[in-house]
């Protein structure tokens, strides 16, 4: 499958995954063996409690894929108007700084780290990553099963997925 072909996949995987509220049972994180989190939003399988960024979220690198709208939108191989995908990974401090970094698909490797601010509230997280291109913090609404999380934009267009690590793994 091609490039483009397999990011409108992702999309439409990702965009299942956030109408249905996550992943149906028998397909998530406890099918393949990995304890549940320890939050979310009540109701879902494996979360107990309201998901939190500022506080649970906090101390963990996050790695992710954001899906942007074009500036100019441009055609897939397809015919259908692609999104400006961005891979980045991104270690939430506790002072509200973080360390990120994302995927230079022209050299194949990621930037230099860079330090930013960060914050959270409840189920929402705000980050600035330079490959993003936008003027203020991304803001994104999520939603979190096991290690993994889907969102949708709050003040921009946007979709990102991913998951979430204990500890600073950026290297």
């Amino acid at each position: 499958m091609t490039a483009p072909r397999m990011r409108g996949v992702c999309a439409a995987l990702l965009g299942l995954a956030l109408l249905t509220g996550g992943p149906t049972p028998g397909h998530g994180a406890e099918a393949h063996g990995s304890r549940p989190a320890s939050h979310g939003t009540e109701g879902h399988v494996g979360n107990t409690e309201p998901l939190d960024t500022a506080k649970d979220w906090v101390d963990k690198t996050v790695s992710g894929v954001a899906y942007l709208p074009q500036a100019t939108p441009r055609l897939g191989v397809d015919t259908t108007p692609s999104l400006r995908t961005v891979m980045f990974q991104a270690y939430l401090g506790r002072d509200g700084i973080a360390r990120v970094r994302s995927w230079d698909t022209i050299a194949k490797r990621y930037t230099a780290i860079d330090t930013k601010p960060w914050r959270g509230t409840g189920e929402q997280l705000c980050l600035t990553v330079a490959a993003f291109a936008l003027a203020e913090p991304l803001c994104v609404e999520l939603h979190a099963w096991g290690p993994a999380f889907a969102g949708t934009g709050v003040n921009h267009q946007a979709m990102v997925k991913g998951d979430i690590r204990d500890g600073d793994t950026l290297r």
